[in-house]
């Protein structure tokens, strides 16, 4: 085939792009006479094109998530389900999540917006310059979220500044009484309600991105008259009995305020190097107790400064109150999402679950003072704990306590121990059982010694005289 022939072909056979109506017919058939109209059409336009289209704007659409940035999340509904309330507000808003969402919430939004008006106010800061630094910032505010907020862009700067404006006034009222007029006095001097809005602006759904606020009490600062304390020192007083070993964190590290009361919750030492060897188990309280094992309170304060030398067991003091479950619950999401194979409150969690069992080992460590328990109850308290670590995955290679745990294992193990623990066990685990176990003891003995004395006294008859 000639080259001039090949052309011929190639142009003859073009092909239509997709989507495209034109239908190309070979030069051959007008040199044959035949009419256009007697042509067959080919319809170039596939069923399929539509779809197509369709599926190409809709891909086109989708940006790359900043998983880097990403840090506040929607609570797994695995988690979720097993106590819904304690990842939901229960007076305050402040994030797009539960933006609007509930009648009691809403109530608070007039307070909310007074709030708002008096930060301004104070500050003398214009609503201009605080509303052009958070447009200038929505694209890195929304990085924060796990999913894509469906609200309008002044929808959303308009949440964000009422909410940030809020909890700054909230925080300079609660450092500063003379901040305070007669409705501050109600809010702040009420326990249940200061309680609550405390424990609202922990939660893992509840929260804004920290560098909003940083960035609208910045400015503030620079138009204010007054001589203001710095973010950092409000909001830890604001949380100050979370941060019990005195931290005072970077930060330009710290996302929210569910990540700074996890960091204050952090110990100060290094954790353990990740081990080839999986985490287990380890034993409960009572069988710990039957083997020798003796609990004491430690003066530490941090919750995972545990430890355990010369059979003893030492644990700073856990208090479990109403709010227990909420705070923790919302701490171990936070690791769940963001953190899986570093997590510190899932194991901590983890290791309490396995030392309590039953309501005989909550009463040990109260007994001890490791345990201070609110709720009334011994079985309240070990269904608590135990239900905590339900749908939550621990990392078994890096668990935190696995020193303290292979020790404590190997101590229950050892031949003596182990048959202190069986002893204790099968024969003095109740009062009936102890004062039954004496007695037959002393049974046997005054047996013995009736049966010495009888030898004995049989051999004397028969010494010959």
């Amino acid at each position: 085939m000639g080259r001039g022939h090949s052309e011929k072909f190639q142009k003859e056979q073009k092909v239509p792009k997709i989507g495209s109506s034109e239908v190309f017919v070979s030069k051959d058939h007008s040199r044959n006479g035949a009419k256009s109209e007697d042509l067959p059409r080919y319809d170039t336009k596939s069923k399929y094109d539509e779809l197509i289209i369709d599926i190409e704007t809709e891909l086109s659409g989708i940006n790359p998530i900043q998983l880097s940035k990403r840090c506040i999340y929607r609570v797994p509904t695995e988690l979720r389900k097993l106590n819904e309330e304690a990842y939901t507000p229960r007076i305050v808003s402040i994030d797009p999540f539960h933006h609007g969402a509930k009648a009691r919430l809403r109530s608070m939004e007039d307070l909310k917006r007074r709030y708002f008006k008096k930060f301004v106010q104070r500050s003398f800061v214009s609503l201009r310059k605080c509303i052009e630094f958070l447009m200038d910032n929505e694209g890195s505010a929304h990085e924060f979220y796990d999913e894509v907020i469906d609200m309008d862009s002044n929808t959303f700067v308009h949440m964000l500044l009422v909410d940030a404006c809020f909890i700054l006034e909230l925080l300079l009222k609660s450092h500063c009484p003379h901040f305070r007029d007669n409705e501050d006095t109600y809010v702040m001097s009420t326990p249940w309600l200061r309680s609550d809005l405390k424990l609202d602006l922990i939660l893992l759904e509840n929260q804004i991105p920290l560098f909003v606020l940083e960035g609208l009490y910045n400015l503030a600062i620079a138009t204010s008259s007054m001589q203001l304390e710095s973010l950092q020192n409000l909001t830890l007083g604001f949380f100050k009995k979370h941060n019990q070993l005195d931290k005072r964190p970077n930060f330009e590290s710290v996302k929210h305020f569910t990540n700074l009361i996890l960091i204050l919750h952090r110990p100060m030492s290094q954790r353990p190097v990740r081990r080839l060897d999986k985490f287990k188990h380890v034993y409960s309280v009572t069988e710990l107790d039957e083997a020798g094992v003796k609990f004491q309170v430690s003066e530490k304060k941090c919750l995972l400064d545990v430890d355990f030398n010369k059979h003893v067991l030492e644990i700073p003091c856990f208090k479990l109150n109403d709010h227990t479950e909420t705070l923790i619950r919302n701490l171990m999401a936070l690791e769940l999402c963001h953190y899986p194979s570093d997590s510190y409150i899932i194991d901590y969690i983890t290791f309490m679950d396995y030392l309590i069992n039953t309501p005989k080992d909550v009463d040990l460590l109260v007994q001890n003072g490791i345990l201070e328990n609110w709720l009334g109850d011994s079985k309240a308290a070990a269904r608590l704990v135990n239900k905590l670590c339900v749908n939550i995955t621990v990392d078994d290679n890096n668990f935190y306590f696995f020193d303290i745990c292979d020790a404590l294992n190997k101590y229950y193990e050892a031949p003596m121990h182990k048959r202190k623990a069986i002893l204790r066990r099968d024969y003095f685990n109740t009062p009936w059982k102890t004062a039954s176990t004496i007695a037959a003891f002393v049974l046997l003995v005054l047996t013995f010694i009736q049966t010495v004395c009888s030898i004995i006294s049989i051999n004397g008859n028969q010494t010959p005289t």
